[in-house]
């Protein structure tokens, strides 16, 4: 019997559960537990582990006639005054454990109060002002959510409550690792669903990974007298390379457009999305006319472009104008379809930099400016770089500097190194799934990871394809990589995750099914380049990336095991037309690329 006060051995520990931050938590012995009788087991809020230092009081007092009563027993004066004797009745009688003072019936109160706490009994009487019950010590946890008491009219503990008294006390919630003590030690962790964050800080905020608003403000006070274009970019490697040095490249018949407009004294604003990613990365004021730059112009890439592409008619990307970004982020495509519903957006087939009404241009600027802001690139390498070196090749500041946090995103822009080459992810937002130790191999085993009901919102990001990592909260290690097979849907295993074999709902409904992208050790949680990378995550480990973040997440993961070495050696066999290139395996150890 586990936590039985007959067992022994390692069943003879007492069992940790996910129960609220309570100072009095297990502080006395179970009664029911001492004679083997408490059906709570692991959930019991009380002691299971024989301390006569713990032991609760004995119902009879210092009147206890059994010998060698295990109870802790007090003198009938110094026990405290029952608060519903004191009210006019008790449900327990003379079997209280409390102490009955008999008063006259005019002494007592005209209508009872029975929510009085017992800290509150001797003053409650005799018509005296009630004393407000001494709050337990503050923790990381403080005023982080509304105080049900105040809400409902009056809260005993006033001004020393630990909830929030209106909205204008509100807190954060706080990250991991930098609050105060917790009252569940290292270790084991119960996966629940209050580790996923509550459903008010679970907004598409929160899946942006960051507050809204804030950084530069727009530079164009009066968008009906200024141009607006959307450009796509191929990659994002292009883009955090255009933050950097700050141009970009379009083809002729973009940059007359551009030109007719810098010569009208317009100001123009380029908004930018990346290939298939379904996202808008940031906006661009443009500061200079669009130049032809003969070394760009390879006629190589036009016989490389696609038919399709080609007919067109718009040649080679060899005219440059220079631009100063005012925002980086990821916006949705769908969320500035709302806001912008004749948004024509750039694709291969059409135009890859489309222009757009000025009303248009309005509201996709409100849009990208009240999306939160995020970075473009995270360093993965954890390594240093000179910075004469990162400055002619136009790469980032070198990496003694501490990475950008808040609005210093948008003062110290940073892009990869002309020889970095990260592991390969689809274009878009990745995602960080959570389990523990008794739930990750089921997590494997069926190839579904779950998240609670109200972090539906933020999974909608996840699409097949997307790059999947996985928390276990017991050991604090991140699993990876794995890949989407499916959007976050409602219960596709009722009974996934969940004791009861009578389930008709799992307790994670918000699931996916996912497959072995890339199998290797994992990350354990302390490790500082992770936590660089993390370090604009709200909310804790579990919950969605940014691409920037999931690029580098999954570089780290493939780097630190030799995988990404392999896969290095694979793209450049393929590229210089190799034959027989041998792809490299998804579990390590891998084998190595030889040509055949």
């Amino acid at each position: 019997k586990s936590g039985s006060v007959f067992a022994t051995g390692d069943e003879a520990e007492p069992q940790l559960t996910s129960a609220k931050h309570d100072p009095r938590l297990r502080t006395v012995v179970c009664r029911h537990w001492l004679r083997d009788l408490c059906m709570k087991g692991a959930a019991c809020e009380f002691l299971h582990q024989y301390d006569l230092t713990k032991m609760p009081l004995c119902r009879h007092g210092d009147r206890c006639k059994v010998k060698d009563c295990p109870f802790r027993h007090i003198s009938e004066a110094d026990r405290l005054e029952c608060v519903f004797y004191s009210q006019g009745f008790c449900i327990h009688g003379p079997f209280c454990r409390y102490r009955h003072v008999r008063r006259d019936r005019g002494d007592l109160p005209v209508v009872a109060d029975f929510t009085l706490g017992l800290s509150q009994m001797q003053a409650g009487k005799d018509g005296m002002t009630t004393v407000r019950r001494p709050a337990p010590k503050p923790n990381e946890f403080y005023k982080v959510s509304l105080c049900k008491h105040f809400l409902s009219g009056d809260c005993p503990f006033g001004d020393g409550c630990h909830f929030a008294h209106g909205e204008s006390e509100l807190r954060k919630f706080p990250k991991p690792g930098t609050g105060g003590p917790s009252s569940e030690p290292d270790g084991e962790k119960e996966l629940s669903d209050n580790m996923f964050g509550n459903q008010e800080t679970t907004t598409v905020d929160y899946y942006q990974g960051g507050v809204a608003g804030g950084g530069k403000p727009s530079p164009i006070l009066e968008p009906e007298n200024a141009s607006f274009f959307i450009a796509r970019a191929a990659t994002y490697r292009d883009c955090s390379i255009s933050t950097v040095r700050g141009e970009w490249y379009v083809q002729r018949k973009h940059a007359e457009a551009i030109n007719n407009a810098f010569d009208g004294g317009r100001q123009i604003m380029v908004f930018f999305t990346v290939g298939d990613s379904q996202h808008i990365q940031g906006a661009a004021l443009v500061t200079s006319m669009a130049s032809y730059v003969e070394s760009a112009d390879h006629p190589h890439r036009k016989r490389s472009q696609s038919k399709k592409a080609v007919a067109d008619g718009e040649g080679a990307f060899c005219y440059r104008f220079q631009c100063e970004w005012y925002r980086t982020c990821e916006l949705p495509i769908s969320t500035a379809l709302e806001a912008a519903p004749d948004l024509l957006l750039p694709t291969s087939l059409t135009n890859y930099c489309q222009d757009m009404k000025s009303r248009t241009g309005e509201a996709v600027m409100k849009a990208v400016w009240n999306s939160p802001l995020c970075t473009l690139y995270e360093s993965w390498t954890g390594g240093d770089y000179d910075d004469d070196e990162a400055a002619a090749e136009g790469a980032a500041n070198h990496k003694t500097n501490p990475p950008p946090v808040g609005e210093a995103i948008l003062t110290d822009f940073r892009c990869p190194l002309p020889d970095e080459i990260p592991w390969p992810t689809i274009p878009g937002p990745g995602f960080i799934f959570g389990c523990n130790s008794q739930t990750m191999d089921e997590c494997l085993g069926r190839g579904l990871f779950g998240l609670p009901a109200h972090m539906r919102i933020t999974a909608a990001g996840i699409r097949p394809g997307s790059s999947i990592f996985l928390y276990n909260v017991s050991e604090k290690l991140i699993f990876g990589i794995f890949e989407a097979l499916t959007v976050a849907q409602m219960n596709l295993e009722p009974k996934a995750f969940s004791k009861n074999p009578k389930a008709q709902t799992s307790p994670f409904p918000v699931q996916i099914q996912v497959r072995i992208s890339l199998e290797c050790p994992p990350i354990h949680d302390d490790d500082p380049v992770l936590n660089d990378i993390l370090r604009a995550r709200v909310g804790g480990r579990i919950g969605p990336l940014t691409f920037a973040q999931t690029e580098a997440l999954a570089s780290l993961i493939a780097s630190q095991c030799g995988a990404l070495g392999y896969m290095t050696e694979y793209r450049r066999g393929v590229e210089s037309g190799m034959p027989n290139v041998q792809a490299p395996p998804i579990a390590l150890p891998p084998r190595k690329i030889v040509s055949m």
